[in-house]
């Protein structure tokens, strides 16, 4: 009885790691359909530095094939990554709206190689 016990210990301490694995294997490939995953992979927030643009924001972003640029559903999808953006970071409260957008090219400091800036500005209320 007791080579059958061991054998069966043996056995649990294969599996346990590879049924751990398996299940963080599993776990990981559901993340890549989340929009959270595409929002942070396509896109990000940028607070200008120095006096340039002080009260603005800066939303950089990504083009591929899935998400091209001239495409009216792609730039829909953009724009709820940017509401996403703000309001996980608790900006512009009262809406906001996109001043300019240009292309970045060699001059700007862009190491996550994002493809197009916009200049978002916060909108505020007037008092009274």
């Amino acid at each position: 009885m007791r080579g059958k016990a061991d054998w069966w210990r043996r056995v649990a301490r294969v599996a346990a790691p590879i049924a751990v694995a398996a299940f963080t294997l599993a776990a990981c490939d559901s993340l890549h359909e989340s929009k959270d995953f595409e929002r942070h992979r396509y896109s990000q927030i940028v607070e200008p530095r120095g006096d340039a643009d002080a009260d603005a924001i800066y939303f950089d972003v990504r083009f591929d094939a899935n998400y091209p640029q001239d495409n009216a559903v792609a730039e829909e999808i953009r724009m709820e990554w940017l509401a996403a953006w703000l309001k996980q970071r608790n900006m512009c409260g009262n809406g906001f709206e996109i001043e300019s957008q240009r292309p970045l090219d060699w001059t700007d400091y862009n190491p996550g190689q994002y493809d197009m800036r916009y200049v978002v500005k916060c909108k505020v209320v007037a008092a009274g």
